[in-house]
C-alpha cells in the first residue's frame, strides 16, 4: 500500500485537494478530524488539554472554545510548543493504527492529510508527499478573506508553520494552487497520473 502524504499551509486549499482525492475513491485519513475527535470529552486527550489551558478556554458544558485556544496557541509560543507536545504523539499514534488497518484491508494507497506533515516528522511514514502552495501574499490574502481577520493576526497565524517556500522544496509532489481552478484541477490530475503508474 502507498501511503500518500498531503500537506499545505492555512488557506492554502489543502482540503480541497483532500476532497478531490475522496471523490476517486481513495482513502482519506484527515489529522485535523482525528484530532477532533481526541479530544472530545471523555476522549484520550480531553483531560490532558484540559489541564493545560486556562478554564476561560472550557465552556460550562465542558466543552473545548476552540477559536480562543487557537488565539493563544498562535500568540503564544511556549503554549503551541507544550500543546504540540502532548498532542502530536497521540494523534500520530491514532493515524497509524488507521494505517495499519487500511493496509489489513489491501487497499493500494491512502492519502493521510496532516497540516504539519513536515514539522511533526510524519513524512518519514510516507512513500511520497504532496505540498498544496500558494505564494506567501495570495495566503495571507486568502486567509483575511476566509476568516475575516486583519493581516497581522494572519501573518502570526501563518509564521506559526513552516513556510509553504520550505514544504514545496521537501515535497516528492507540488499542487500550485495560486493560478485558476482548472490549472489546481490539471495539476491535480497530473499528480495523480503519476501515483496511479507509480
Amino acid at each position: 500500500m502507498k501511503v500518500i502524504g498531503l500537506t499545505g499551509g492555512i488557506a492554502s486549499g489543502k482540503s480541497v485537494i483532500a476532497g478531490w482525492f475522496r471523490d476517486e475513491n481513495i482513502p482519506l485519513i484527515e489529522a485535523d478530524e482525528v484530532y477532533k475527535q481526541l479530544t472530545k470529552p471523555g476522549n484520550l486527550l480531553y483531560n490532558e488539554i484540559t489541564k493545560l489551558v486556562p478554564s476561560g478556554m472550557i465552556s460550562p458544558s465542558g466543552e473545548i472554545l476552540w477559536q480562543e485556544l487557537a488565539l493563544k496557541a498562535f500568540t503564544d509560543d511556549v503554549f503551541r510548543q507544550r500543546l504540540n507536545h502532548i498532542t502530536h504523539p497521540v494523534v500520530q499514534e491514532e493515524i497509524l493504527g488507521l494505517i495499519a488497518s487500511y493496509r489489513e484491508k489491501k487497499v493500494p494507497c491512502l492519502v493521510v492529510s496532516v497540516p504539519l506533515l513536515f514539522e511533526s516528522g510524519f513524512d518519514a511514514f510516507c512513500d511520497v508527499t504532496i505540498c498544496v502552495y500558494v505564494p506567501y501574499d495570495v495566503q495571507i490574502q486568502r486567509l483575511m478573506e476566509r476568516d475575516q481577520i486583519d493581516r497581522a493576526y494572519a501573518q502570526v497565524k501563518i509564521d506559526a508553520q513552516a513556510s509553504l517556500e520550505e514544504k514545496k522544496l521537501r515535497a516528492t509532489y507540488v499542487i500550485d494552487n495560486a493560478q485558476s481552478f482548472e490549472a489546481t484541477r490539471n495539476a491535480f490530475q497530473w499528480v495523480l497520473d503519476q501515483l496511479r503508474r507509480g
